[in-house]
C-alpha cells in the first residue's frame, strides 16, 4: 500500500495544509517534468500525481487514512458494511431522487447533500483522532453513498437542461 503522506513528507493526519501540499507537488513537477526526466521516474511521477489527487480531496484523504489502517471503504468487497438504518435512509433518498423532476429541487438537494457530506467527513475526523477507526469508517461509508447520489443528481440535472 502506498502511503501518500510519506511520499509528500506530510504528517499522517486528516487536517493537512493544502497550500504546503500544492507547493510540494509543484516543486516535484518542476524537478521531474517528463521533458526533463527519464523513463525510470515515470512511476514516481504517476505516484505523485495520484498522491496529490488523493490528499487534495477531503473524502479521498480520509479514505486513504483508513486504508493505512487496513480499512478499505472504497472497495465494496472489503468495505465496512453499513447498518440497516443507513441502508434504509440511502434507499429512501434514492427513491426521492428518482421522483425529482425540477432543476431547482435538484440544486437544493445537491446543496444539502454537500453539506451533509462535509459534516460526515468532520465526524470521521473526530472519531479518527480518537482512534475509533471502524466508527470513523461508518461515517465515510455513508459519505460514499451520498457522493454517489450526488453524482446521479448531476447526471439527472444535465438531462433536464
Amino acid at each position: 500500500m502506498k502511503n501518500f503522506f510519506k511520499l509528500f513528507a506530510i504528517e499522517e493526519k486528516f487536517a493537512i495544509d493544502l497550500t504546503e501540499l500544492e507547493s510540494k507537488y509543484l516543486q516535484f513537477q518542476n524537478k521531474h517534468h517528463p521533458d526533463k526526466s527519464s523513463d525510470k521516474s515515470l512511476k514516481k511521477i504517476l505516484d505523485f500525481n495520484e498522491g496529490y489527487q488523493v490528499l487534495n480531496d477531503d473524502f479521498l484523504r480520509a479514505s486513504h487514512l483508513l486504508q493505512l489502517k487496513e480499512i478499505d471503504i472504497l472497495n465494496d468487497e472489503k468495505a465496512i458494511k453499513p447498518d440497516k438504518l443507513m441502508l434504509m435512509e440511502i434507499l429512501e433518498l434514492q427513491e426521492h431522487v428518482a421522483q425529482i423532476t425540477q432543476k431547482n429541487a435538484i440544486e437544493i438537494l445537491q446543496k444539502n447533500l454537500k453539506n451533509t457530506i462535509s459534516d460526515l467527513i468532520n465526524d470521521f475526523n473526530h472519531y479518527y483522532l480518537h482512534q475509533e477507526y471502524k466508527v470513523a469508517g461508518q461515517f465515510l461509508v455513508k459519505a460514499k453513498y451520498l457522493k454517489k447520489i450526488l453524482a446521479d443528481l448531476k447526471i439527472k440535472k444535465q438531462k433536464l437542461l
